[in-house]
C-alpha cells in the first residue's frame, strides 16, 4: 500500500499511545487498515490485535482489504463493533460476567417492555413521559456513566412530582429485564464496563488479551467505551483514528470530548494529523474549511485537495419547496441524458421530512432512487414476526417474542397469548418435547403454532434450513395481515440468504440486532444504478461524484431545536460539514426562500431572506469567492466577484 507522508507517519509510528485524526477524505480507513498490516509484517500476531469499528460493515470492509494484503492471516484479527467484541468475551466467560443465556432485545423490544412498566406509573390524564422517551433518558444515563438521578437533574426538565415515578418506571423495567433475562444494547457494555473496572482478576485476563487496539471512528465513542478502552489499555497499546469535526452523534451518547482531550485522558498519547483530501475538489473543501475556521472551537485544520480544482459550489435559491425539487429533478435529467449514471448522484437532506417534495417529484418522473435512512430491515415489522417466532424456540422465557408471535394467529388475544407465555414460562424442565406437548394442549385449533416451531426446531443448527422453515410457516399468516405481501415478501428471502452466513442461530440473531441492516443498505449492496436520497447522519462514510444538499436554508443548519443550546449548535455545525465533504466533483446547496418569509414556514425570521443571519444560520455571509450564487436555478454572477485564493497563500 502507498502512503503519503502524514499518512505513513501514522502507520509506522512506534512510540505509544495514538489518535490520528483524519479529515473527511484524508485516509482513515487505508490508514488504520495499513497500520494493522504493518504490525502483522513487523512480526505481531495476528490475534492479539484487536480492530473496534461502530458498524459491522465497516469491520467487513476492513478484513476484505486485509484479506487482499496478507491473506489468511486476516482472519485471525478480531474486529467488530464494541457491542459485538464486549458480548463475545461475555460469552466466552460467562461464570465472571453472569450473563449466559441472556436474550439480546433491541429498540422496539425495550420499548415494548417500558410500554407495560409505564402503565403501571402514570396517573390517569397527567402529562407523563412517552415510553420512547423513558428508554431514551435511560439509556443516554447509562452510556454517560452516571446515574438516572443526575442525568435526569442535568438535562431533563421533568416535573419534581414525577421524577420519583420516572426513576420507579427504570426499576422495573431493569427487574422486569432480569426476570425474562434479556439485555439490551446498553447493558452489553455497561456489563461488561463495570466488571472490567470492577474485577481484577477479570481486568487482568482481558488485558492480556491484545498487544494493540485499533479503534476506528473515535469521535463516536460514549464515556462508556471510553472507559472500556481505558481498562484495556496497557500493556496493549491504542491507535485510535477519528475526526472531531465528524462527532455528530451525540443523540446516541457520543461525547465530543473523547478526541478533543484525548491526551489529557490518555498520559503520554500523541497526536497526528492528516488533512490531505484524496475526495473533493478544492473549491469543495473551500466551503468545507470555511465553516470550520467560523466556529468558535479550535479544530485547527485546513484540508487540501490532492486532485486539484473544479466548479465552484453553487447555492441556489427558489420561491418553493416544489420549485426546489422540480429543478433538482430536471437536472438530474440532464446530466442523466448527457451520459451519466443515475448512481453518481447523491441528494442529502437534514432529515427524512425534509427531502419529501424531492422525493415525490423523483417518483413523478420515474426516476430509480434508493432511500437511505429509513426502517431497518431487522425492524420491518414483518421481519420482526419471522425473528420472534425463531427467538421462541431460542428461549422459552422470552415473553416478547412469544406473545409477538402467538397473537399472529386466529383466535389468540393479547390475553390468551399473555397466559399462553406465563404457561410456558413455569415449566420446571422446559425440554422441547414438553414445550410443544403443553403448546399442544393449549393451542388446540391452531395446529399451525406448533408445526411451524417444530419445523424450525428440526432445523436449528442448520441457520439457513431454520430461518426459512420460519419463513415458510408465516407466509400465509403475513400475506393475511400485510398489503403488497409480494413487496414485503423479498424480505424474507433475503433473511433466509443473510442466515447462511452464519453458523448459528444465535450468531445470526445478535449479529444483526447488535447492528441492523437497512433495506437501503441491501440495496447498495445489489449496485443498482439508482439515485441515493440520503439524511445528513446516513451520509457520513459515503461520497458521491454530485451532490444535492436539499434545504439548506435556516431552521435547518442550524436546526431549529438546537437554538439555545451552544453545544448543539456545534454539532449541526459538524453536520453541515459531513454533508458538504461527500460530494467529489460537484455540490449544490439549494434553499427555499418561501419558508423563511415573513409570517411563513419557521416563522423565525421577521425579516425574510436578509434576516438569515438571526439565530446562528451557518450559510451567512459565505464569502462571494467561495460559491456561486443563483435563484430559480439560474446562477448569477456574485455582488461582489471575486478570485479563489489558494489556500496555501492565505
Amino acid at each position: 500500500m502507498d502512503f503519503n507522508d502524514s499518512q505513513r507517519a501514522a502507520v509506522e509510528h512506534s512510540g505509544g499511545h495514538l489518535l490520528v485524526l483524519a479529515g473527511a477524505g484524508t485516509g482513515k480507513t487505508r490508514v488504520i487498515t495499513g497500520r494493522t498490516i504493518h504490525l502483522i509484517r513487523g512480526g505481531a500476531d495476528p490475534s492479539r490485535l484487536l480492530l473496534l469499528t461502530f458498524t459491522r460493515r465497516a469491520a467487513l470492509e476492513m478484513k476484505a482489504r486485509l484479506k487482499l494484503e496478507i491473506g489468511p492471516a486476516a482472519e485471525e484479527v478480531p474486529a467488530g463493533t464494541f457491542h459485538h467484541f464486549c458480548l463475545a468475551r461475555m460469552r466466552a466467560m460467562p461464570k465472571a460476567f453472569g450473563e449466559a443465556g441472556h436474550t439480546v432485545i433491541d429498540r422496539d423490544d425495550q420499548l415494548q417492555i417500558m410500554r407495560m412498566v409505564r402503565a403501571a406509573h402514570r396517573k390517569k390524564g397527567e402529562r407523563f413521559p412517552q415510553a420512547s422517551e423513558l428508554v431514551q433518558v435511560t439509556s443516554f444515563a447509562r452510556n454517560s456513566n452516571i446515574t438516572l438521578e443526575q442525568y435526569i437533574d442535568r438535562f431533563e426538565p421533568f416535573e419534581e412530582e414525577i421524577v420519583g415515578r420516572v426513576l420507579a418506571c427504570a426499576a422495573d423495567y431493569e427487574a422486569r429485564k432480569r426476570a425474562a433475562g434479556y439485555m439490551d444494547f446498553d447493558d452489553i457494555l455497561f456489563s461488561f464496563a463495570l466488571k472490567l473496572h470492577g474485577d481484577g482478576a477479570v481486568r487482568k485476563h482481558l488485558q492480556g488479551l491484545f498487544d494493540h487496539i485499533l479503534v476506528d471512528e473515535m469521535q463516536d465513542t460514549n464515556p462508556l467505551q471510553m472507559l472500556i478502552l481505558e481498562g484495556l489499555r496497557d500493556p496493549a497499546l491504542l491507535f485510535c483514528v477519528g475526526d472531531d469535526a465528524q462527532s455528530i452523534y451525540a443523540f446516541r451518547g457520543a461525547d465530543f470530548r473523547n478526541v478533543h482531550r484525548f491526551t489529557e485522558m490518555i498520559p503520554g498519547a500523541r497526536i497526528l494529523r492528516l488533512e490531505e483530501n484524496y475526495r473533493s475538489s478544492q473549491e469543495i473543501l473551500d466551503l468545507a474549511n470555511w465553516l470550520l475556521e467560523e466556529s468558535p472551537l479550535q479544530y485547527g485544520r485546513r484540508l487540501e485537495a490532492v486532485r486539484g480544482h473544479g466548479p465552484k459550489p453553487a447555492m441556489l435559491d427558489f420561491d418553493s419547496d416544489l420549485d426546489e425539487a422540480a429543478w433538482i429533478v430536471g437536472d438530474l435529467m440532464e446530466k442523466h441524458d448527457a451520459g451519466a449514471r443515475w448512481a453518481d448522484h447523491m441528494i442529502i437532506a437534514r432529515a427524512g421530512y425534509s427531502a419529501r417534495a424531492t422525493e415525490a417529484a423523483l417518483i413523478e418522473k420515474k426516476i430509480p432512487y434508493r432511500y437511505v435512512g429509513g426502517t431497518q430491515l431487522f425492524q420491518a415489522a414483518h421481519v420482526k414476526d419471522v425473528l420472534c417466532m425463531i427467538r421462541c424456540v431460542a428461549s422459552i422465557l422470552d415473553e416478547i417474542a412469544w406473545m409477538r408471535y402467538l397473537t399472529l394467529w386466529p383466535g389468540v388475544g393479547d390475553r390468551t397469548a399473555a397466559s399462553m407465555a406465563s404457561e410456558l414460562a413455569s415449566l420446571a424442565d422446559p425440554t422441547p418435547e414438553r414445550v410443544m406437548r403443553l403448546l399442544g394442549s393449549l393451542c388446540g385449533r391452531n395446529p399451525g403454532i406448533v408445526e411451524g416451531l417444530e419445523r424450525v426446531a428440526s432445523a436449528w443448527n442448520r441457520p439457513r434450513e431454520a430461518v426459512a422453515a420460519a419463513c415458510a410457516a408465516l407466509d400465509e399468516r403475513l400475506e393475511a395481515r400485510y398489503p403488497r405481501w409480494d413487496a414485503r415478501k423479498r424480505d424474507l428471502e433475503l433473511l433466509v440468504r443473510l442466515s447462511a452466513r452464519h453458523g448459528t442461530i444465535e450468531a445470526f440473531l445478535e449479529t444483526y440486532a447488535l447492528d441492523p441492516l437497512t433495506s437501503s443498505m441491501v440495496a447498495r449492496l445489489e449496485e443498482e444504478d439508482c439515485v441515493t436520497l440520503i439524511t445528513a447522519h446516513s451520509a457520513k462514510g459515503t461520497e458521491a461524484p454530485v451532490c444535492y444538499l436539499v434545504k439548506a436554508e435556516p431552521g435547518q443548519y442550524p436546526h431549529v431545536r438546537s437554538l439555545g443550546d451552544d453545544d448543539a449548535i456545534e454539532e449541526e455545525r459538524r453536520v453541515l460539514y459531513v454533508a458538504v465533504t461527500r460530494a467529489r466533483d460537484q455540490l449544490t446547496l439549494t434553499r427555499s426562500l418561501g419558508r423563511v418569509r415573513p409570517g411563513r414556514g419557521w416563522g423565525l425570521f421577521p425579516d425574510g431572506p436578509q434576516g438569515y443571519a438571526a439565530d446562528g444560520y451557518f450559510l451567512t455571509g459565505v464569502p462571494a469567492a467561495i460559491v456561486e450564487t443563483g435563484t430559480g436555478g439560474k446562477p448569477v454572477p456574485p455582488a461582489s466577484p471575486g478570485v479563489i485564493v489558494p489556500w496555501r497563500s492565505r
